[in-house]
């Protein structure tokens, strides 16, 4: 193979990686530099624009290097990145981490045949304690989309001004058991949270738990409950953290959602909920204050740091609040996790 092709494949290598990254929904800021880590003139203003300025670079040491920054982006987001987890601890991590490498060892699958499926894929030793298990399924998720009046029938575009069409799309999604075995816990993380719906996420819970029982003989019961940490997350303040959205109730009933405006690092400190929170606080009958003070049943967090920020949240429901049987909350959304150390950092927040 001469080298004009070498770099035409490495090209189309790249651009596949580029396509990859968008549908992960990876931001454009960290592709983009990705590329300017590479060369500055590679970098464009969108996806399109970026594997476009692949055709005008010759060096073929660059762009293997580019190729190789872009598989480690995408090897660091599939393990770690966009989750929804749920963490065990009354489990034997030992056993069940002799029972998927077994399994691993007799069922791995780099072409599986029916992708709809689970299979598993990967076995990575990430340190001498921890263990994580990959498995690959393809998803279909819908999407919005906005039409073309003009491809369409007369009959039916003469009438509207705008279309949008609900379309579903096939997606590879890789779900993962991570176990270590010298703090003692199993995670069990589902790609994609933020991409997925809420009931896809749930439905695809249930059914790889089930797929992990049947047939590795793995039974995970007694999932941490995060529910009391909302309340925790929100009473802790370093500076580097922030309350980037949260759902609270006041004890008129009354239900308050609110987000990160602007700049802003730190929802608690913006007026608009400072002010809020102290009219209830300070609520008075007869003089007397009432004790009265908010009740958060949802939260996202992001801790700040020099060349990242990490954030997880926290889904409670009002309806979950008011059950009879107490508030439980078992899984936890995390993104901006690209190691085992990030994830060991947002889980010492959540246990």
């Amino acid at each position: 193979m001469n080298e004009n092709a070498d770099i035409n494949e490495i090209r189309e290598d790249i651009a596949k990686h580029v396509d990859w990254a968008l549908d992960r929904k990876i931001p454009l800021p960290e592709l983009q530099a990705t590329f300017r880590s590479v060369k500055n003139s590679l970098s464009a203003r969108n996806g399109e624009g970026l594997k476009t300025k692949l055709n005008s670079e010759f060096d073929l040491q660059k762009l293997s290097k580019l190729k190789k920054e872009l598989e480690k982006l995408l090897k660091s987001h599939v393990f770690f990145d966009d989750k929804l987890i749920s963490v065990y601890y009354e489990v034997n991590v030992e056993e069940t981490v002799g029972k998927l490498s077994e399994f691993f060892k007799t069922n791995l699958s780099t072409c599986p045949e029916n992708e709809t499926e689970y299979h598993p894929i990967k076995e990575v030793k990430l340190s001498d304690s921890v263990s994580l298990f990959q498995f690959s399924i393809v998803r279909e998720i819908s999407v919005r989309d906005i039409l073309d009046p003009n491809d369409l029938v007369e009959s039916i575009s003469e009438d509207y001004q705008q279309l949008i069409g609900i379309k579903k799309i096939p997606l590879a999604c890789y779900d993962l058991v991570i176990c270590d075995t010298e703090n003692n816990y199993i995670v069990v993380a589902m790609d994609l949270a933020s991409v997925l719906s809420r009931s896809d996420l749930n439905l695809a819970y249930i059914n790889f738990n089930n797929y992990i029982r049947k047939n590795i003989g793995v039974t995970l019961t007694n999932a941490c409950d995060f529910f009391p940490k909302i309340q925790e997350l929100y009473d802790e303040k370093t500076g580097k953290n922030g309350v980037t959205e949260i759902v609270f109730m006041t004890p008129h009933g009354t239900t308050h959602n609110e987000r990160l405006k602007g700049h802003q690092k730190d929802l608690r400190d913006a007026t608009y909920h400072d002010e809020g929170t102290k009219a209830v606080r300070n609520e008075k009958v007869d003089g007397k204050l009432l004790g009265n003070d908010i009740t958060p049943y949802r939260i996202s967090m992001r801790y700040y740091f020099d060349n990242k920020n990490l954030d997880t949240s926290l889904k409670s429901s009002y309806q979950a609040i008011n059950t009879q049987n107490g508030s439980h909350l078992y899984e936890a959304y995390i993104y901006g996790t690209r190691s085992i150390d990030d994830l060991n950092f947002i889980l010492g927040k959540l246990i």
